[in-house]
């Protein structure tokens, strides 16, 4: 029960300041410092990108934002760039040659708001939910130092201090006969016996106290309802240039289906679209009722283990630091493509993806 007590602090105070300094709060709130941080040019070439590799992310964020730009537009939906990496990746050191370099990725995301009453509605429901909260994480501890300043508590408290006193001037009367103590006298294991006993009625009293079921239907509700909000309120689109593996889904959290789509019409190698049936196992762990996954350029047809898509370089020697580069690190080889969130918005998001333009920037074999 402290634990909960805690955490209703920390997410009581952490929410509020989350709504007070961002107005799309409770969806997902920009990483604005890791994104000033890939897109600087001096922290990239400080970290052994080359001015080839940088002009290359460069023109494929140009290129993706105005395409999300213009999805914006033509959806009305307001869009934020959420996140994006482009320090990280490639296997290389930063000494390798550019002969020898491994292709160089770019990850960024976009979050979109397909609905803005229902993002009226979360803010509404998470404001009210983080009250009801408090005042069960307040209620719980209040009982809970009832329960410790009464009497009985007190007594199980006194008995253990009893116990715990007759143990030690016993042992330290006869410690002189060390280990031949515990073997042929049968006190001390009595002394610690009641007073683990003392200890366990002790703790047990407060951890009666507190509301435990309410704690779940809390927890269950934040769950369940967090995850309706955020597909009814908002859509995301991740792009990755150079891949290594995409995956829609993590299929460890348990049984996924998936059924291949026709949109976008031409040009993509594999587009599958992945549902969450209400009965997962695990669907506290997902956040999202679709997500569709778009796969352009060099990457494998079928998946591997857990749904995973290796990229053709991965297989054959293009990804390492040591095999002769046949396409350089510079140059865009496969563009993985997430949209998740409900089907229908995601199925409207995808019609505007010009998989046709991103094509163009890849380098074939």
């Amino acid at each position: 029960m402290k634990k909960v007590i805690l955490f209703c602090f920390i997410l009581l105070t952490n929410t509020l300041l989350y709504a007070q300094d961002y107005p799309q709060w409770p969806a997902d709130k920009s990483e604005t410092g890791f994104i000033e941080e890939s897109q600087s040019r001096e922290i990239r070439l400080r970290n052994s990108i080359l001015p080839q590799e940088i002009d290359m992310q460069d023109r494929m964020r140009t290129l993706i934002t105005d395409m999300m730009q213009n999805a914006a537009k033509n959806l009305g939906w307001p869009v934020i760039e959420l996140s994006e990496y482009s320090n990280q990746n490639a296997f290389q050191g930063g000494g390798t040659p550019y002969n020898l370099r491994s292709p160089r990725s770019i990850e960024i995301t976009f979050q979109f708001i397909v609905n803005k009453d229902s993002l009226l509605a979360w803010k509404n429901w998470q404001n009210d939910y983080n009250n009801r909260y408090a005042t069960n994480g307040a209620n719980a501890y209040n009982i809970q130092q009832d329960v410790r300043n009464s009497p009985l508590y007190k007594r199980y408290q006194d008995s253990v201090n009893y116990y715990i006193n007759l143990y030690t001037t016993y042992t330290d009367k006869l410690k002189d006969e060390g280990e031949a103590l515990f073997s042929k006298d049968k006190k001390p294991a009595y002394y610690l016996k009641k007073e683990t006993e003392f200890t366990n009625k002790m703790v047990a009293m407060p951890e009666q106290g507190g509301d435990d079921e309410t704690t779940k239907q809390l927890d269950n509700e934040l769950a369940e309802n967090s995850h309706r909000f955020r597909n009814n309120t908002m859509v995301q689109v991740k792009f990755t240039i150079n891949n290594y593996s995409a995956v829609a889904i993590n299929q460890s959290l348990g049984p996924i289906e998936s059924t291949s789509v026709t949109y976008p019409k031409s040009g993509t190698k594999v587009s599958k679209l992945y549902s969450i049936s209400s009965s997962q196992e695990n669907k506290d762990l997902v956040k999202w009722n679709n997500v569709l996954l778009m796969l352009l350029g060099n990457f494998q047809t079928k998946p591997g283990d857990e749904n995973v898509y290796k990229a053709g370089f991965n297989l054959n020697g293009q990804g390492d630091e040591h095999t002769q580069k046949k396409i350089k690190s510079d140059k865009v080889q496969n563009i993985s493509i997430n949209i998740s969130g409900d089907k229908t918005n995601v199925e409207k998001m995808a019609k505007l993806i010009y998989v046709e333009k991103l094509n163009s920037r890849i380098m074939k074999n």
